[in-house]
């Protein structure tokens, strides 16, 4: 799964014309922290032909710090601002700065990374720059989940997945596919498919299901008139490395 991309328009003098690719390639698709480790790296690289500036932070995926009762982000980034050139890469640093994040589960977080393209590279380049004068100018944000893993947790991550259990239930009136994590590892979901005999129901729009809780998927009507205990559940979820697992369980 590629990492979530926003886009941002910054209003030139005049909108003449538009051109929006983004630059800088994040390698992975995901982070995870070992809580054991002092700090982690991401590498970045700038593929595009013009000079990158980038601001990086992480919060809740809400724009948010989130665990700090002073609103502080548990975590920082180095450099938090910097120029990255045509065809050259940058490390950043993350480093856990609250030592008081849960140690009996995983937490969640978002390693954002905002990209703004220069319109003009350098001074040999000014010529060429007044033709973009008028251009709308844009910014990228990526986002990846960040996975802050305490070291003492047992089993491993993918026994999470392969674990959840699957259960049909009245929320609000309406029929739930509910999956059950009891492991402190958190599964993210990439899609399903819920059958029972030739009638089926697919959804690829999904969330993740957190450590030691629950995410639940309201079914449409049709679906929920034939999904029972013993239908079958077959979904893909997404590895540390950001691979596709597909595995098969029974609704209980």
């Amino acid at each position: 799964m590629r990492p979530a991309t926003h886009l941002f328009f910054l209003l030139g003098l005049c909108l003449l014309a538009f051109q929006a690719n983004a630059s800088i390639v994040i390698t992975g698709t995901r982070v995870v922290y070992p809580a054991a480790e002092r700090d982690i790296t991401v590498n970045i690289r700038n593929t595009g032909k013009t000079p990158s500036l980038i601001k990086a932070w992480v919060d809740n995926g809400k724009g948010t710090p989130g665990a700090d009762k002073q609103g502080r982000s548990p975590f920082i980034v180095t450099p938090p601002v910097s120029r990255v050139d045509p065809d050259k890469g940058l490390l950043l640093r993350i480093a856990n700065i609250d030592r008081s994040l849960p140690q009996d589960r995983e937490s969640v977080f978002w390693l954002n990374v905002l990209e703004v393209p220069s319109s003009s590279p350098d001074k040999a380049d000014a010529a060429a720059s007044n033709n973009s004068a008028g251009k709308l100018q844009v910014a990228f944000r990526s986002q990846l989940k960040l996975f802050y893993r305490p070291a003492k947790l047992k089993g491993v991550a993918a026994d999470a997945a392969q674990q959840l259990k699957w259960r049909i239930v009245s929320e609000g009136g309406k029929s739930t596919l509910r999956a059950v994590n009891d492991l402190p590892y958190s599964v993210s979901l990439a899609r399903l498919q819920l059958r029972s005999g030739a009638r089926q129901y697919d959804n690829d729009d999904l969330d993740m299901v957190p450590a030691k809780g629950s995410y639940g998927i309201a079914l449409p009507r049709d679906a929920a008139a034939w999904a029972r205990p013993g239908a079958r559940v077959r979904y893909t979820w997404i590895n540390d490395f950001g691979g596709l697992i597909e595995t098969e369980a029974t609704v209980e």
